[in-house]
């Protein structure tokens, strides 16, 4: 793990993760799900933090209109590489660069929906809260933060087997806490969805007011 959060390669990068990633039960329905009825109409952007292999990315684009705009944002080329194969045949436009949550390239006000899935845990806690803070300022008053991540587990078996991982340590307070409703409503994102996908995973939608 570098400074800004872990980046995957190598055998833990690109297809390899979206193989692992299934395994873990985060295949195509689970980013489907976490999508929620989520759309993009024509000339609407979104920008997907910590976007790994794109799978987040490329379920948004199956349901975006043509003169939509989604970029996938993340840390590793090794993911970006693989995702960029994935990219062509979608009717919007859509790009992986690579970057970091905390710092983000872009002018205030600028997306209608920023969102990310399964990566906030990744990172050390200051980068969480930046993140945050540039999400608020890139979206537009009125746009949406769609937030996938794992929280305080429930009964099911993916709270079982991931709860002796979990249940300690810094880098996992924030999520056993859930910290993000506070974080977000700090910075004028209010809470406006809040449910589990599965006994491990929290899907959070915010509005900013």
């Amino acid at each position: 793990m570098n400074e800004k959060g872990r980046e995957f390669k190598g055998l833990w990068g690109g297809k390899h993760y979206r193989r692992w990633a299934a395994l873990f039960g985060m295949g195509p329905e689970f980013y489907r799900r976490g999508l929620g009825d989520l759309e993009l109409g024509d000339g609407m952007r979104a920008l997907d933090l910590g976007c790994g292999p794109g799978a987040l990315s490329l379920a948004l684009a199956q349901r975006a209109a043509p003169g939509a705009a989604i970029v996938g944002l993340d840390l590793s080329e090794d993911q970006l590489a693989y995702a960029r194969t994935q990219a062509g045949g979608h009717a919007c436009a859509l790009e992986f660069r690579r970057g970091s949550m905390d710092e983000l390239p872009y002018p205030d006000g600028h997306f209608d929906l920023v969102m990310t899935s399964m990566a906030l845990h990744e990172t050390p806690p200051a980068v969480r809260r930046a993140a945050v803070a540039e999400t608020a300022r890139v979206l537009r008053p009125g746009g949406l933060f769609l937030l996938v991540d794992w929280s305080r587990p429930r009964l099911g078996l993916w709270g079982v087997l991931w709860f002796p991982l979990v249940c300690r340590g810094e880098k996992n307070r924030d999520n056993w806490n859930n910290v993000y409703p506070a974080l977000c409503a700090a910075r004028s994102l209010d809470l406006a969805q809040d449910g589990y996908i599965n006994s491990m995973v929290r899907r959070q939608l915010f509005r900013k007011s």
